[in-house]
């Protein structure tokens, strides 16, 4: 439980304030000094003045809606509304316990339009914090019902920025800032007291996930794993974006997803989504079999296939990775971040940072209805198979075993900032110790053929070009291109 509260106790408001903004949050943490209260071994907590930067007058902030909101272990247990307003009732009746969290926080416009030959052109901006134009990855917290409207919003926004702290439980104060922006006031990180339980309803929570984690054999053999990288149809005669929807079904292994308000209906975005295996080699051949069908289905060989993290300008993609058969927790989501997402920033190229902060914050997952997560950081690995075999590996394996991998660079300031700027040389140093962690870890040698290639790119400096075709990696079709 808030294994990074030393951290966190290290920064200052100012610096929390600004580590929230880093990660597409809006926050007013440091306005009229901040100081952090102790109270007999309980946590610390964050006291702000009234004031803040979109204030209009003492009595417009004084009248705005509030929420207050608990959290244990990423799960939002409840939400307070505080004050007055129209939001007071939609939250007052979702904030019932769920384990949701992650996901993206404000809406915004968009950056693409359709064209009259129904091709979507490039010109997108290329990323606003908390502004969800960009297509691709899509912006919705979760399909199911309790993630939608202010209730969604607010209980994102709540996880996003204890996580973004180096937290996982605790409460959050929000206020409502019109046009579905939310400020974060206010964080109270949960400490146990000395000799006493945990008071409710942290203590049920804390309790059903020790009940949990007990049940989980040594090395997850019980855990499935599924994916769905993304990718773009790109007319590369004229740039524009063809919507993937002209030749894939929204359903199946092969698909297409939904894109923006402006797409006016369309489904822009290409999808592969293997089925679910327990074996990262039994997946990986999945992916190879999704890659055919989209082959066979997409029948216009002049088109492109582009996958990374922004391979065109405005096109943010990612590289979804699922789990099941294992209970999330802050230090898998943490294994996963500095394990995974950390060494693939390695390699990405150097387009694809504009995908942050509005897509691959650290600690971005969305829980499935089948009761399993989706790890949501990752750029769509799509680019190499040497990449995907390597990254499929290396995530089945940190799962398997994060209980083992406790080393966390990302919560240190410097690399933080480094994570989200995509300055590599501070991260490149941070690497290798957690390099030499994971080939440490049993069962490293099963993964080590399909790891070592991608560790081998990293030493050697070298990134992905997202300008390449990818199709023609995924279908062996190498040949046939070369001849036209």
């Amino acid at each position: 439980m808030n294994e990074g509260l030393k951290e966190y106790l290290h920064l200052t408001p100012e610096q929390q304030e600004l580590r929230l903004r880093r990660c597409g949050l809006e926050a007013a943490l440091s306005a009229g000094g901040n100081r952090l209260e102790r109270d007999a071994g309980q946590a610390g907590r964050i006291a702000v003045a009234n004031g803040h930067t979109y204030k209009k007058g003492p009595d417009m902030d004084r009248h705005k809606q509030q929420y207050l909101v608990k959290v244990f272990n990423l799960a939002v247990l409840e939400i307070t509304p505080l004050g007055t307003g129209r939001a007071m009732s939609a939250a007052a009746g979702n904030s019932r316990p769920d384990a949701s969290g992650g996901g993206d926080s404000v809406s915004g416009g968009t950056g693409v339009s359709l064209l009259d030959e129904g091709e979507i052109d490039n010109y997108g901006d290329p990323g606003i914090p908390g502004d969800y134009g960009i297509p691709g990855e899509q912006a919705h917290y979760s399909p199911g019902p309790e993630r939608r409207g202010t209730a969604g919003l607010v209980r994102g926004i709540a996880v996003r920025a204890l996580y973004s702290l180096g937290l996982d439980s605790g409460e959050v104060r929000l206020k409502a800032m019109g046009g579905r922006r939310y400020l974060v006031e206010q964080i109270l990180p949960l400490a146990e007291p000395a000799g006493k339980p945990l008071p409710e309803p942290y203590r049920t929570a804390s309790l059903a996930l020790d009940h949990d984690l007990a049940r989980e054999l040594p090395g997850r053999p019980g855990m499935l794993m599924g994916m769905d990288p993304e990718f773009l149809l790109l007319r590369e005669t004229s740039g524009r974006v063809v919507p993937a929807s002209r030749f894939l079904p929204v359903d199946g292994v092969a698909g297409c997803d939904a894109g923006p308000p402006g797409t006016r209906g369309m489904f822009p975005v290409a999808e592969l989504r293997p089925a679910p295996r327990g074996e990262p080699r039994a997946l990986l051949a999945q992916l190879m079999s999704a890659a055919a069908t989209a082959d066979r289905m997409v029948s216009d060989r002049s088109l492109r296939w582009r996958a990374g993290g922004m391979p065109l300008r405005g096109w943010a993609l990612g590289g979804h990775l699922h789990f099941s058969g294992v209970r999330l927790t802050a230090p898998l989501l943490r294994a996963l971040d500095n394990y995974l997402a950390l060494p693939l920033l390695l390699l990405e190229d150097a387009r694809a940072a504009a995908r942050r902060p509005r897509y691959g914050v650290l600690g971005d997952f969305r829980i499935q209805p089948h009761g399993g997560f989706e790890y949501r950081t990752l750029p769509s690995f799509l680019v190499s198979p040497v990449i995907a075999k390597g990254a499929v590996f290396l995530a089945h394996l940190i799962v398997s075993r994060y209980e083992d991998l406790t080393q966390r660079p990302l919560d240190r300031e410097e690399l933080h900032a480094a994570y989200y700027s995509g300055s590599k040389d501070l991260l490149r140093a941070a690497w290798a110790p957690l390099q030499a962690q994971l080939r440490a870890l049993d069962g490293y040698a099963r993964a080590a053929p399909y790891v070592e290639p991608l560790f081998r790119c990293i030493s050697a400096e070298q990134t992905w070009d997202e300008s390449r075709d990818i199709r023609p990696l995924w279908t062996g079709k190498e040949s046939m291109r070369n001849q036209r």
